[in-house]
Parts: structure tokens; C-alpha cells; sequence
């Protein structure tokens, strides 16, 4: 759409009217992307975690179909998140007993280095 260079009020009525045309076509295209949006975006939320699981397609299709059937079941959801937090506890513990048991063991060698040095001055 070329610009068109605005001289008479005659020809800025038909410039505005142009541009509210093209703002409403704009508008319904708009709508239309977020209709299809609306429509697909588990499919899209899938693919991106199960790369090609949206077409249905080969042995990752296949996965991605028994893993949305799986996730809607509240039964598997049920045990997926209590296996999930089970892990991640399981995780924080050792990581905590970890953690104090590098402390403990730093205090002790210093104490130990400590004594060292005095028994040494004596």
C-alpha cells in the first residue's frame, strides 16, 4: 500500500476510511491467530517437551499420545507427583548431610591444624 500524500480533505476521508479498513482485516487476522492458538497450544506445549510428539508420528508420536493419556489419568498424576517429591527430598537430604558433613569435617581440621600449631610453639 503506497502513502499517499494527503491534500484535500476529501482525499484524508478516504485515507482514514482505508486504514479503519485495514485495521478491522488486521483485527479478524488477529483473532484468527488467536482462535488457532487457543485450539493447539497443548499440542504446541507437548511438542516442546516431546520434540515431534504433535504429528503424530513414528515411536515419538507414539510416546507423546501414552504420555497425555497417562498425565490425564488422576490416578498416574497422582504417582508421578508423590515419585517426583519422594526424589526431590530424597535429593535434599543427601545434599543437607553432604553439606554438614563438609562442615563438620572443615571444623574438625582446623581444631586439629589449631592444635597442631600450639603443641608446636610449646
Amino acid at each position: 500500500m503506497p502513502k499517499v500524500k494527503v491534500t484535500s480533505t476529501e482525499l484524508l476521508q478516504k485515507e482514514i476510511a482505508r486504514l479503519k479498513k485495514r485495521t478491522r482485516n488486521l483485527e479478524v487476522e488477529l483473532g484468527d491467530r488467536v482462535e488457532f492458538f487457543k485450539g493447539n497450544y497443548k499440542k504446541m506445549a507437548l511438542n516442546t517437551v516431546i520434540p515431534g510428539s504433535a504429528k503424530h508420528s513414528g515411536w515419538i508420536g507414539m510416546a507423546g499420545r501414552i504420555a497425555k493419556i497417562a498425565w490425564e489419568s488422576g490416578k498416574f498424576k497422582s504417582f508421578a507427583t508423590s515419585s517426583i517429591m519422594t526424589v526431590l527430598e530424597f535429593a535434599g537430604v543427601r545434599m543437607g548431610i553432604n553439606l554438614f558433613d563438609k562442615y563438620r569435617k572443615g571444623r574438625s581440621k582446623k581444631k586439629k591444624a589449631k592444635a597442631a600449631a600450639e603443641t608446636e610453639e610449646d
